[in-house]
């Protein structure tokens, strides 16, 4: 090999050393962006998720109380009729719909998706009793269960945005059926959104020790089973209105 071939040899080299480290740049870059994109959607979800409960759950102190809250999130007090603007609450329902949509299209990236991830994901934890992976698996069935459900949730509510309050809801979840759809998502939105969330905690350092993990998960599991109180108590309290 001439001096002229080995120069050319190590310059080759080099550029694909260069090019190899800038792909993996890359590559890194995009893994971060997708984990604080899954992150942050999921956390604006869930904070979403519950306060939306606790305004549902305003049918608890009577249908006046409900009635106001409503009419609160239409804005009827800046209307001059006093009925506000219900085509907000179907913006809301869009909103939230793009957002778990992204939400969605991002975490499906580190899902087992084929039959060979599920396989080995199996077999692991069948070798390995890991409290937080058995935690992962079932935000990524709850969240299969979310897929399906909630676009039916949001059409409901984005398409006839002036049925919400006391009445037209205890129709459509009682006289319709449609409790059939909103418990199964209660308990998995709230399950979802808790282990969610305690997952985020976990990933950017909220947890630095055992002991912390261990109280995380408490406050985790007391959080899901006080929501989903609140919504099937909230549930039962439309009876007698429909």
């Amino acid at each position: 090999m001439t001096i002229n071939d080995s120069a050319f040899a190590a310059s080759t080299t080099n550029t694909i050393t260069t090019t190899s480290s800038k792909i993996k740049a890359k590559s890194r870059r995009w893994t971060a962006w997708l984990d604080v994109s899954q992150s942050l959607s999921g956390v604006i979800l869930a904070l979403f998720l519950w306060t939306h409960l606790v305004l549902v759950s305003s049918i608890l102190l009577g249908g006046d109380a409900m009635s106001w809250v409503a009419g609160l999130m239409e804005l009827s007090f800046l209307s001059s009729d006093g009925h506000g603007y219900p085509w907000i609450v179907s913006l809301i329902a869009i909103g939230i719909g793009a957002l778990a949509f992204i939400h969605v299209l991002v975490a499906l990236q580190k899902l087992p998706l084929s039959l060979k991830q599920q396989l080995a994901l199996r077999k692991q934890m069948s070798a390995i009793k890991h409290g937080d992976t058995q935690l992962w698996v079932w935000q990524a069935i709850t969240g299969v269960i979310i897929f399906v459900l909630l676009p039916v949730h949001l059409w409901l509510i984005g398409s006839a945005p002036e049925t919400i309050g006391p009445s037209g809801s205890a129709s459509r979840i009682w006289n319709d059926g449609v409790w059939l759809l909103y418990l199964p998502l209660l308990l998995s939105v709230e399950l979802h959104a808790a282990i969610g969330m305690y997952r985020v905690a976990i990933k950017w350092g909220a947890a630095r020790d055992v002991n912390t993990r261990a109280r995380m998960k408490k406050i985790k599991s007391i959080i899901s089973v006080v929501f989903i109180l609140i919504g099937l108590a909230s549930l039962l309290a439309f009876l007698p209105y429909a």
